[in-house]
């Protein structure tokens, strides 16, 4: 564990400077459930070819998954496991939920999901009461800052946030990954996915206008050396910067199309998924020019229908950060964030996947530690349904991140992170706040 001495360090440099703003896809094997998602006529869509994703609903009218049957689990259940019984099971894939539901972990790791009635639970297994609540997986914020910070990453986590993925810091990266290693095995703190510094061009955000450096490169050869170094030196992923200073109304210069496209291909050829800061427009078409798995924020120009067209064919996911615009658009009163919200909505029925993040309050704010209310019913408010927001910030999220083999769903054989909430956020979205129940690896965090 880090002591307060770092901590200190990290949020004093922080605090010191405003920060900045801001794969291949794994198919998800369900067990005895097809995480593939049914149209709304009620026909059985085509079966989803490896490498690619089942898509969520299209439009906000879209109703929820058709339910599968979901065979009872042949094994007993082993003495030594931990029962989450007498909740509704929203699995995090889109299926339709199981009402009197049941989650069975053994260690870390979750071992059945399903119907109580499929199974019998031996006296002597710990059982824990979900008391009429829903059981969802712990949710993913795919966008934060300031994640070296055990204060924040504990609050996080007490609020059903298990895993969090920060995407800018430019401190010493030894001392980094090592504060994210120290508290990988420390489930009271919520899992750190760390992207370290992001790659920039001299004189390109975030150093203008915040004064951050990142990590600048020169040419490609340049960027393909340092990006090797970068991941040689323990960063989860990596993310490009293609601010071209339009929302600050200058010119800020940006990575070439050629230093784009080596930074992805060395990450890609490493297994690391690449994200991009973007804005406006012509930043989200650099980004897919040079190939990356997700982009940073929601545009608030208008959203061209070839780029959603682009981001849906090669699977591009969208962290819209909705949360960011409405304190933007607070003391500016320039109506960014109803912009935003209107290019997800587009996004969203276009076919578009979306992730859950936030990025940092800032601006004068606080940060929304724990759930992020704000983000959820700023998304509800684009048009996502909530099985849509709920997919998002917990598959999807999990896919952006590079975890979706390990969390993001509840399934047999992914870690045993799991929330438990009072009421049904399907019919009351705040519910979500209503935490009851964390576990972190099968750990309980909070009960």
């Amino acid at each position: 564990m880090i002591g307060i001495t770092l901590v200190e360090y990290w949020c004093n440099a922080r605090n010191s400077r405003m920060r900045a703003s801001s794969l291949i896809l794994l198919v998800l094997i369900l067990v005895g459930c097809g995480g593939a998602e049914a149209e709304p006529t009620g026909t059985s869509p085509p079966p989803v070819p490896s490498g690619t994703a089942t898509p969520i609903p299209s439009t906000a009218a879209s109703s929820l998954p058709a339910a599968t049957p979901r065979p009872p689990t042949p094994e007993p259940v082993s003495e030594g496991s931990l029962v989450i019984t007498n909740g509704t099971v929203i699995d995090g894939t889109g299926a339709d939920p199981i009402v009197d539901g049941i989650v069975i972990i053994a260690g870390d790791r979750i071992t059945a999901v399903g119907s109580a009635s499929d199974f019998a639970i031996p006296p002597a297994v710990r059982v824990i009461d979900a008391q009429g609540g829903t059981i969802l997986p712990g949710f993913i914020n795919a966008h934060i800052h300031q994640g070296y910070d055990e204060g924040n990453l504990k609050a996080w986590a007490q609020g059903g946030v298990t895993t969090v993925r920060d995407l800018l810091d430019d401190g010493p990266r030894q001392e980094l990954f090592s504060f994210r290693d120290a508290l990988r095995d420390q489930p009271q703190y919520a899992r750190l996915v760390a992207a370290g510094p992001a790659v920039t061009v001299p004189n390109g955000y975030p150093m203008v206008p915040w004064g951050v450096p990142g990590l600048t490169v020169n040419s490609a050869d340049d960027a393909r050396e340092k990006v090797n170094q970068l991941l040689d030196d323990g960063a989860d992923l990596i993310k490009i910067m293609m601010e071209s200073g339009k929302t600050f109304g200058r010119v800020i210069p940006v990575l070439s199309p050629s230093e784009g496209s080596a930074i992805v291909q060395v990450a890609h050829g490493r297994g690391i998924p690449v994200t991009a800061h973007a804005m406006d427009a012509s930043d989200l078409e650099r980004a897919l020019d040079a190939g990356v798995d997700d982009v940073a924020h929601m545009i608030w120009d208008p959203l061209p229908d070839e780029l959603v067209a682009r981001m849906v064919e090669n699977d591009v996911f969208w962290v819209p950060t909705l949360e960011l615009y409405r304190y933007i658009t607070r003391d500016a009163q320039n109506g960014w964030d109803q912009k935003a919200i209107g290019n997800l909505r587009r996004f969203v029925a276009g076919g578009g996947k979306v992730a859950l993040g936030t990025d940092f309050a800032g601006y004068g704010a606080e940060f929304e530690l724990g759930m992020p209310m704000l983000e959820i019913e700023s998304m509800q408010e684009a048009g996502m349904t909530p099985m849509q927001i709920i997919v998002a910030a917990t598959r999807n999220a999990a896919h952006v991140c590079n975890l979706g083999s390990e969390t993001g769903t509840l399934e047999a054989g992914k870690k045993a992170d799991i929330l438990v909430v009072d009421g049904d956020p399907l019919t009351d979205i705040r519910a979500l706040a209503r935490t009851t129940l964390v576990l972190r690896d099968g750990i309980v965090i909070r009960q």
